[in-house]
């Protein structure tokens, strides 16, 4: 299961939606479509413009490789609620479920013993729940002073049983003169051992991610540095859930790209757009831990805006590069962005 990270910024709550009412809220990003198969987000509000879901998806359109129907396949692979008291803009609570699709056996009757190979949106395949997290927020005079995380999931061994695990944020945050560092552990409160690490830094001057490491299990890491901004609206930025959200962003993982050098084959790229950032990242650099595949990303990132210099799409152009500095391929990935009442 993927871990969660908590990022702490406190920003006064009537300033953060004063500053931000004006502008159009965004409704979904959707990846390019490939071989028939395309991946959105889709963000639902309530009636005080607030976060109510967010939903993760795979598309398959009608008559094509993956999906020999007349009709569009949708796989739910994620979905975050959130839970208010009152008209409070932080949710105090917010629960995550996971879904996979099974792996079904082909007819042993003609003598083929080996498993159907996982393919998310084929008809055969059933939609099953893989886990929840539950992640409570807890405030004291309107500041978040700690996070409680309650994870379920199925049971390894016993059919039917729900294994209960719970997890604690701990958080470090040291200031300079010219950067913000946040630090924040997850950690697992049975044992009192540390699950993994996370170390974010902003710049003072413009509110924009300058790096962003993620510590895994056995010493491997994933580092995110950012060289180059634009000076447009960043759309994520006004969402009432900006500051406390999963990893503080919207994020794509392993999703298909056009393969422009048909070099290597690249299905672990991340795109990443930080709710705290003011503008929109133009140029960053995903860089792995010494144990983990020998390769850097290099992302170039241009976009077209509508009227509020909000982006309605986005082009992103990854170039992969082998520790050594040999180059392993080179690629490209388009996003749209929409809005209410656009």
């Amino acid at each position: 299961m993927k871990k969660i990270v908590i990022i702490f910024l406190f920003f006064p709550l009537y300033l953060f939606a004063q500053n931000n009412s004006s502008l159009p809220k965004i409704e979904s990003i959707t990846g390019d479509t490939i071989s028939g198969k395309y991946n959105d987000i889709i963000i639902n509000y309530d009636n005080l413009n607030r976060v109510k879901s967010m939903v993760n998806r795979n598309c398959f359109l009608p008559k094509t490789v993956s999906n020999s129907s007349g009709q569009l396949l949708v796989d739910t692979m994620q979905i975050q609620y959130f839970e208010y008291n009152d008209n409070q803009l932080q949710p105090f609570l917010r629960i995550v479920n996971n879904y996979e699709y099974d792996r079904i056996e082909y007819d042993n009757s003609n003598g083929n013993t080996e498993d159907l190979e996982y393919k998310a949106g084929r008809p055969e395949l059933k939609l099953e729940w893989r886990d929840s997290v539950f992640h409570y927020y807890i405030y004291q005079n309107n500041q978040r002073v700690r996070d409680s995380l309650i994870y379920h999931k199925a049971a390894c061994c016993e059919k039917g049983k729900i294994e209960l695990t719970e997890k604690e944020v701990r958080i470090e945050q040291k200031n300079t003169s010219l950067e913000m560092r946040f630090v924040d552990k997850l950690i697992d409160k049975k044992y009192e051992e540390q699950y993994s690490k996370d170390s974010i830094i902003y710049s003072n001057n413009v509110r924009n991610v300058l790096s962003y490491k993620q510590y895994y299990s056995f010493h491997n890491s994933v580092t995110s540095v950012f060289s180059t901004f634009d000076n447009a609206v960043n759309p994520f930025h006004s969402l009432n859930i900006a500051s406390i959200l999963k990893e503080g962003k919207i994020s794509f993982d392993e999703i298909d790209l056009n393969n422009l050098s048909n070099d290597f084959n690249l299905n672990d790229a991340i795109f990443q757009w930080y709710y705290l950032n003011e503008n929109n990242p133009v140029v960053y650099e995903i860089k792995r831990g010494k144990i983990d595949p020998p390769y850097n990303d290099k992302m170039l990132l241009s976009y077209t805006y509508n009227d509020y210099k909000l982006p309605v799409s986005c082009n992103v152009q990854i170039t992969r590069y082998f520790s050594n500095g040999e180059l392993a391929g080179k690629y490209q990935k388009r996003f749209t962005f929409r809005y209410k009442g656009l």
